[in-house]
């Protein structure tokens, strides 16, 4: 039976009289969305403000880590400064003057003994530490190079703090040097100065010594093609027309360069002279390859040393002024000076003397007006600065003449001292000789005053001119020149001559001291825009 509607009604159960809700139907089903979305607003909100508060140290740290690098960046750069102003302080080990931040190594164990010097307007720090080379324990000042020297390089740490952050960064440092070599010449000919300005004793005209300083200078810029044609009048007052070309000077066939060479020229060989001793010599010549020519049938130089063709140009300094500047005043000299060194003490114009204490001896020109004179080698004014230099000495020296250096006998190193001789114009071996004849070309040694074999253990630098012989052409043959240090020129100087044999002069014996390699007299001269280099600069992690 079917109901009415009515009926339904009536037979519904107590409190069922609420109209149910149509099926499908969506009141109210926004709310649980939006607060939903509320909650995670209020998440995400909470998320931003805890990471914005999690970056501020994390930024400052960050800009903290970048001020230790740039900190320790400051002391590698302030050691290099140290080594600039004295290219010998390394030697000295933490004894430096100023504020003290350099260090003996710190193996980052137990409380830090480092000194740590303040970076200007920052709350920054720095401290330098040397490292000493392997199986040393630190650096030494009695034995510098054996404690810190490994492959031509010294190492420093340097590390920076801010607020505590720390980094290191471990620097190689190496100076390029004339004293990278035992042999330097910027020419490769015969120094001008033995082009004479006279022939048969009359000038020549022009100029002959002028024409060869203006025109025999590099092989590649046309030295070979360069003739000069002039004349000089007889005694009977006519002309007499000659020509010349540049003299070239060869390595010969029994000649033995041990030790590394630089020229800026490029060599000329006979035969097959060895050139340095094993491949940690560099031989350097400025040229373009092949960068050597033969001056005889059969030429193939022995390159012991490792051949580099093509080698940047060291250009010498024009002067040694610089020195006059540091010399202390009781070691400032005018004219002719004669030095005698003792282990002890120095005698200079027979005045006893102790070594000065920066190193330096500087002679300067008096009333002087006259250049050296290769046939008259011993007759200057008294006011020009001819030093003659001999004995043994034995602490750090560097002698240093506005003219000539005359090496008057051996010359001998003790207590591994370096000495330094630079002269603004030519370093000479006594020769005196008398009864020149032949058109210059004999002589008679003068008896009693010859020294025979000569020793010279020092550093030879001959800014302008040459470090040679005088009256190397003739006298008969002398012996030995045994050279143990460096010799730098600007052009090559001549000390014997003959061909297998020695007819004059002296044989040479040119030996590299390797303590150059590490160390230099006081305040030697460098090469033009040469200075210490950064080989290398790593970070260590983590810092020390």
């Amino acid at each position: 039976m079917q109901l009415t509607i009515r009926e339904r009604i009536a037979r519904r159960p107590r409190g069922a009289d609420v109209v149910p809700r149509r099926p499908g139907g969506e009141e109210g089903i926004a709310l649980p969305a939006v607060i939903g979305m509320m909650a995670v607003v209020a998440m995400l909100s909470a998320a931003i403000i805890t990471t914005a508060q999690s970056d501020v140290p994390q930024a400052r740290r960050d800009q903290d880590r970048k001020a230790a690098l740039a900190s320790a960046e400051a002391g590698v750069n302030a050691y290099m400064f140290k080594l600039q102003r004295d290219p010998e302080v390394w030697t000295r080990c933490t004894g430096l003057s100023g504020t003290p931040f350099v260090n003996q190594p710190w193996d980052g164990s137990g409380s830090d003994p480092r000194v740590w010097r303040n970076v200007p307007a920052s709350a920054s720090q720095y401290t330098v530490e040397l490292l000493p080379k392997a199986g040393q324990t630190q650096c030494s000042t009695s034995n510098p190079v054996g404690t810190m020297i490994a492959a031509g390089q010294i190492r420093v740490r340097s590390t920076g703090r801010t607020r505590g952050v720390k980094r290191s960064l471990i620097a190689k440092m190496r100076k390029r040097s004339f004293l990278d070599y035992l042999y330097y010449t910027d020419y490769e000919t015969l120094d001008p100065a033995w082009y004479t300005r006279t022939v048969g004793g009359a000038p020549t005209s022009p100029d002959v010594t002028g024409w060869a300083s203006d025109n025999c200078r590099y092989y590649r810029d046309g030295r070979s093609s360069k003739v000069y044609n002039g004349y000089w009048y007889d005694s009977y007052n006519r002309p007499r027309s000659f020509s010349l070309r540049c003299s070239e000077i060869q390595f010969a066939p029994g000649d033995r360069i041990l030790g590394p060479m630089h020229t800026n020229d490029e060599f000329y060989i006979c035969g097959s002279p060895q050139l340095g001793r094993t491949v940690d010599d560099s031989i350097e010549a400025s040229a373009s390859p092949p960068a050597w020519r033969a001056a005889c049938s059969g030429a193939s130089p022995n390159f012991a040393g490792s051949w580099t063709p093509g080698a940047p140009l060291l250009t010498m300094p024009p002067a040694n002024d610089q020195l006059r500047d540091v010399v202390q005043p009781s070691y400032l000299f005018t004219g002719r000076t004669d030095i005698i060194l003792s282990p002890a003490a120095i005698s200079v114009n027979g005045v006893s003397m102790p070594y000065p204490s920066n190193g330096v001896i500087y002679v300067q020109n008096g009333s002087c007006g006259q250049s050296y004179k290769p046939y008259d080698a011993y007759n200057s004014p008294a006011g020009c600065a001819d030093v003659y230099v001999r004995g043994t000495y034995s602490q750090p020296l560097t002698i240093a003449s506005a003219k000539d250096i005359i090496i008057r006998d051996d010359i001998v190193k003790s207590n591994n001292a370096l000495l330094g001789l630079i002269a603004n114009d030519f370093i000479r071996v006594w020769h005196p000789v008398q009864n020149l004849r032949n058109n210059n070309s004999d002589c008679d040694n003068v008896s009693g005053q010859q020294i025979g074999s000569v020793r010279i253990d020092s550093s030879l630098m001959a800014l302008n001119h040459s470090f040679m012989v005088d009256y190397y052409f003739c006298g008969g043959p002398l012996g030995t020149l045994t050279v143990t240090g460096a010799i730098i020129q600007k052009y090559r100087g001549p000390v014997g001559q003959g061909g297998s044999t020695i007819s004059d002069g002296y044989v040479k014996n040119y030996n590299y001291d390797d303590n150059f390699r590490y160390r230099q007299p006081p305040y030697f001269l460098d090469p033009i825009q040469s200075s210490w280099r950064l080989m290398s600069l790593t970070e260590q992690v983590p810092g020390r």
